[in-house]
């Protein structure tokens, strides 16, 4: 491919040779080492690609064979340029936008964010311009490994977080239950960390020397399985340490804190069915609204669609496009009964058990309780699990003669 690339930037051309003697002018160029490629027989005619560099040696073996050149076809950027020298503000633009293109690609356009439930994107946003990172962050700035342990530090609800650059989007997947597809093996040496606090129940090992034990209280960042592997002599003397990437698999029994809070007395959303557009264009992390309608609603919902401008899939550009609409609504005043308020509760506490059994956590007991006061339902407990709560981490590798 680079080959390729390489010879469309340097020039080449397609020709024709006719006559008697096309067999004698071919094996002349070749002996003489010029480089022919894709030869076709037609008749008694022969076409072949050569380099514009090679063109002008062929004079000589033309006149040696008494053959006829004809130039079907000139293909590569020299051949653009001369076709378009008359054209120079069209050229100086076309080889502005290829600079521009260029210089994109030393930066992220885009963050993707999947898994969130707890945390919403604009909260994982917010942080992540707390660590200095946006769009048009240098690519060059941004260390994945790094930016996982921040996040991992900051958020205690979450228990896996991968980062990846890909292009000129950044990736970050977030889970807050560690399932055994998400895990990645470390190719250099790790420790195996927990990333949340437990009661171990079963731990198996791999590779790695084993921290912690079944029935060990643990708590979120403690090592369960260290990479480092201490050799001793015979008098219990450390005579060298190794370091490989542990691997293992950890349960534990986990317990979340259930919490929540409604009130009875609630408004609801009645639309009107007036509703106004407009549209913006963000460049980076600026926005222009040519145009934007004058609203004289009291109440109303913006909804924002961006449409990220991009080349293939992965490389995005810093521009998109804005849809902003606006949908206006009356606030109507209605009060939970005893029945609905039991039934709102108990289903949203359903869905938050189901969530976790979809990640692949056991459930063992559920100690929530719902409480219905004057003016509020209240939801509080805990409910316990049993789950896998051991990840990579990096591991501080000494080297003999330090402490």
């Amino acid at each position: 491919m680079f080959k390729k690339i390489l010879t469309w930037l340097k020039g080449y051309l397609i020709l024709k040779v006719k006559g008697i003697s096309c067999d004698r002018f071919i094996n002349l160029c070749m002996k003489n080492n010029l480089n022919l490629w894709n030869i076709c027989e037609d008749n008694n005619c022969r076409t072949f690609r050569i380099s514009a560099k090679s063109f002008k040696d062929l004079e000589q073996y033309i006149k040696k064979s008494g053959v006829e050149l004809e130039i079907l076809n000139k293909k590569g950027l020299p051949y653009i340029f001369y076709r378009y020298k008359k054209r120079k503000i069209f050229l100086l633009g076309l080889l502005l936008f290829i600079g521009l293109i260029y210089s994109f690609s030393f930066f992220i356009w885009d963050i993707n964010i999947t898994g969130e439930e707890i945390y919403t994107d604009e909260q994982i946003i917010k942080k992540l311009k707390e660590y200095d990172i946006k769009l048009g962050t240098p690519k060059s700035k941004i260390n994945c490994s790094t930016l996982e342990k921040m996040l991992r530090d900051d958020y205690e609800d979450i228990a896996w977080i991968s980062c990846e650059l890909k292009g000129t989007r950044l990736n970050i997947s977030i889970n807050e239950t560690i399932l055994p597809e998400n895990i990645k093996e470390n190719e250099k040496p790790c420790n195996i960390i927990a990333v949340k606090d437990g009661i171990i129940t079963d731990i198996y090992v791999e590779s790695g020397t084993k921290v912690m034990n079944k029935g060990d209280e643990v708590k979120k960042g403690d090592i369960l399985i260290t990479g480092a592997i201490n050799l001793y002599n015979d008098y219990d003397e450390l005579i060298e340490t190794s370091y490989v990437p542990a691997n293992g698999e950890i349960y534990a029994i986990v317990s979340y804190d259930y919490n929540d809070t409604f009130e009875l007395s609630h408004y609801e959303k009645e639309y009107t069915g007036e509703s106004k557009k407009y549209y913006g264009l963000c460049i980076a992390n600026n926005v222009i609204e040519p145009y934007k309608p004058k609203t004289n609603y009291n109440n109303y919902d913006l909804t924002q669609n961006d449409k990220k401008l991009k080349l293939g899939n992965v490389f995005y550009l810093p521009f998109s496009l804005k849809e902003n609409i606006i949908d206006e609504y009356e606030p109507v005043l209605m009060t939970y009964t005893t029945e609905e308020a039991q039934s709102k509760a108990q289903m949203k506490l359903n869905s938050y058990i189901d969530e976790l059994s979809k990640k692949g956590v056991e459930i063992l007991e559920n100690n929530v309780k719902i409480e219905i006061g004057d003016d509020i339902c209240t939801s509080s407990g805990t409910i316990v699990t049993k789950e896998r709560i051991g990840v990579p981490a990096d591991i501080t590798i000494i080297n003999q003669g330090e402490e």
